[in-house]
């Protein structure tokens, strides 16, 4: 297809970017390049002859004014995250990554006139001084347990600035616990897809939260598909800038989740050893959303919207493999 607009994904060879270069590929209607600091993307591998691959840390202002300059994208996709546990154990790396790297991300989309920045931001910029059974939604209270969902707070506030001084055009999206084959990150919520996984692959898993907590859940592909969608919204719609997105509904409990697993796939073997400190971090962070602004402002609808739907995706798509 002719006259494609580049765009930029930083942290693209990861679950949800990689989900995002291979949707904006089969559409065609934009050019990714992809900076990442994994010198080998394999979850690109059938996709590499159709996008430009970098690789270089988005912590790095001289990286991140070397590639924008030359590149000029008109969007960035902005995935790349020092991740949840890292975060707790260096929180300086944490600040490296995710404050400063999107702020320098930002100050050069400024500078190269790009005309829309979009962000991956997270449930864990909630936590603190929340009533126990407290629904989230975009204007619920944001005080972070973690370091992580510091970080991500910061960022939102960063984009919102960047937006009222200098006009630039940020949009994001707080992701409930995104679900896809391939996970490889270890943290509070890895569960959602690895009782899956071990169990097609006929491996044992325990979960380390208790079987009645509630974690919000979204298949991969449609978070990817939203970011797309978001970033394609008439900017005079957008108007809450980031936002809450619910996928599966209603929200399966960990322990019904382990059923419907058992259930399809027999001989699975799925166990529960909660873990105290994990379980009291789920409790304040992991809540119900309700993403009213997204599904009225842009039209938000997830296409695996039930447990079921999910499941049977993620089965199909390891199965090809």
């Amino acid at each position: 297809m002719t006259n494609q607009e580049t765009v930029l994904v930083t942290g693209g060879s990861g679950l949800l970017g990689a989900a995002l270069v291979h949707q904006l590929v089969a559409e065609g209607r934009e050019k990714p390049a992809v900076l990442d600091i994994n010198p080998t993307p394999t979850r690109l591998d059938d996709v590499r002859d159709q996008v430009e691959y970098i690789v270089g840390d988005v912590g790095d202002p001289d990286v991140l004014h070397s590639v924008i300059g030359k590149i000029r994208p008109s969007k960035i996709y902005h995935f790349a995250a020092y991740l949840a546990e890292p975060c707790e154990k260096n929180p300086p790396e944490a600040v490296r990554i995710n404050v400063d790297g999107f702020m320098h991300l930002l100050e050069e989309a400024r500078r190269y006139d790009v005309g829309q920045v979009l962000f991956s931001s997270s449930l864990s910029t909630y936590g603190l001084d929340l009533a126990d059974d407290e629904i989230l939604d975009d204007r619920t209270l944001q005080r972070p347990l973690s370091m992580y969902g510091v970080t991500k707070l910061f960022a939102e506030g960063m984009g919102r600035f960047y937006k009222r001084k200098y006009g630039l055009d940020y949009r994001g999206i707080r992701y409930p616990a995104i679900v896809g084959p391939g996970v490889r990150a270890t943290g509070y919520i890895t569960y959602t897809s690895a009782m899956i996984e071990y169990s097609a692959r006929g491996k044992p898993y325990t979960v380390t939260i208790e079987p009645g907590t509630q974690v919000p859940l979204i298949h991969v592909e449609d978070a990817a598909r939203a970011m797309i969608a978001l970033g394609r919204a008439p900017e005079e719609n957008v108007q809450t800038l980031t936002y809450l997105i619910n996928g599966v509904l209603p929200v399966p409990t960990a322990g019904e989740m382990a059923e419907i697993v058992r259930q399809r796939i027999p001989g699975a073997q799925i166990d529960f050893q909660p873990d105290p400190a994990r379980q009291a971090i789920l409790k304040l962070s992991a809540r119900l959303i309700d993403d009213a602004c997204a599904r009225e402002e842009w039209h938000w609808q997830p296409v695996y919207n039930t447990y079921e739907k999910l499941l049977e995706s993620y089965l199909a798509e390891l199965q090809g493999k």
